[in-house]
């Protein structure tokens, strides 16, 4: 296998493969990982040039509702600002990554794909929050948000409403042009917090955005860009079966009874 001196390539010396694999697989795999290595170069490369955009506008004051943290709690919901959101706090972080959740003003349940897209934050979400701020925003009424949060255990990020705001329509989350669809839309935005001078508020800063790329292949149309940032897609990836024409669902997520054993 060719060597290469990019910090980025893997040691060809460690095998990704049992000891009793045929002369022919591995070299299938050999030729496959020089495909995988060439992709990671390419997200590496990639993940630097995001690194280096140039600075974004500062955002408008938005507000928020949000609840208490215990979700079962009854008590009424309280302000936030996106600026309060970014703000550093005990871990000195000045990133904020929003997720856009899509779930109707009148909705009781979100997209199916956004809710297992919001299990995977949740779970990961200690681990997220080593690194930068996190926020769910929907344009639901807050109650409806934080009783389908409850139901899915969504009990270690911060889930917000927008409603009342042009907050989802301003990201370009609700309504946008290039679609007959005026509904929400799903999306994440990241945001940087710069100090204020003295003891004025600072300013929120729009850094970078991404959502669901749009297209065809074969005559189907293809859904692409989000799931890269999904662990469910990356993984059907790996499997024999890839990722066919499933689609997550909520129904199966709430009569889910545990892992048999």
């Amino acid at each position: 296998m060719a060597q290469t001196d990019s910090p980025y390539i893997p040691d060809p010396a460690i095998p990704k493969w049992p000891v009793i694999a045929s002369e022919n697989y591995v070299a299938a795999r050999r030729a496959l990982l020089e495909k995988e290595y060439a992709l990671i170069n390419q997200v590496e490369e990639v993940a630097a040039e995001r690194r280096k955009l140039l600075n974004g506008p500062i955002m408008p004051a938005y507000t928020f509702e949000e609840g208490p943290a215990d979700l079962s709690s009854n008590e009424q919901g309280h302000p936030v600002t996106l600026e309060e959101l970014a703000r550093p706090g005990d871990l000195s972080h000045t990133t904020l990554v929003v997720y856009h959740m899509m779930m109707e003003e009148n909705a009781e349940t979100p997209c199916s794909g956004c809710a297992m897209f919001v299990d995977g934050l949740n779970g990961v979400a200690k681990h997220l929050a080593q690194r930068f701020n996190l926020a769910i925003i929907a344009k639901a009424p807050l109650p409806a948000i934080r009783a389908y949060a409850q139901k899915r255990g969504w009990n270690d990020i911060r889930l917000l409403s927008s409603a009342g705001t042009t907050f989802n329509k301003d990201m370009n989350a609700e309504a946008v042009e290039w679609s007959e669809y005026k509904g929400q839309m799903p999306a994440i935005s990241v945001f940087k917090h710069e100090k204020g001078e003295d003891d004025m508020e600072g300013t929120v800063r729009f850094w970078y955005q991404t959502m669901p790329h749009f297209g065809r292949k074969g005559g189907n149309e293809v859904i692409r860009g989000m799931d890269l940032l999904t662990v469910t897609w990356n993984i059907f990836d790996i499997t024999p079966e890839g990722r066919g024409d499933w689609d997550p669902s909520n129904d199966y997520v709430e009569e889910w009874k545990g892992v048999k054993v």
